[in-house]
């Protein structure tokens, strides 16, 4: 299971790779997005999963070191990558720009999926590990 969790992992950060590399010009206008702040709200839901994967990944490894550092290693992680991708956006990407408040809402998004994992499914995970 944890290979399946770490596979996941990866894809889901290209695809965050990949929609934020979209050029700027290429983003859909709707009315749809102009609400207030809509950017932010899409970085922290991509970050999300993300971070809920990871803190997953560790927390069912075997490996002691890694279960007790898991919320740190994924917050670190989700800070690195969103960081990384902030810095290719201003300095790689088509009309994209770097933006600090971007960077937050990752970390949001990393901490929201860190805590809904410890909160409500750890429990459902460990379970399902005894069972095997």
């Amino acid at each position: 299971m944890i290979r399946k969790l770490f596979i996941i992992s990866l894809i889901w950060a290209l695809l965050i790779l990949i929609l934020c590399a979209i050029p700027g010009g290429s983003l859909p206008q709707s009315r749809f997005f102009a609400i207030p702040y809509f950017d932010k709200i899409i970085h922290a839901a991509l970050y999300f999963p993300l971070a809920f994967f990871l803190c997953a990944e560790f927390d069912l490894t075997k490996k002691t070191l890694f279960q007790l550092s898991g919320p740190l290693l994924t917050m670190l992680i989700i800070a690195f990558y969103g960081g990384m991708i902030e810095v290719l956006q201003e300095k790689l990407f088509i009309n994209r720009s770097a933006d600090i408040m971007d960077f937050f809402s990752d970390l949001v998004g990393g901490l929201a999926g860190l805590t809904i994992y410890y909160l409500f499914f750890r429990p459902f995970f460990q379970k399902f590990l005894e069972k095997k």
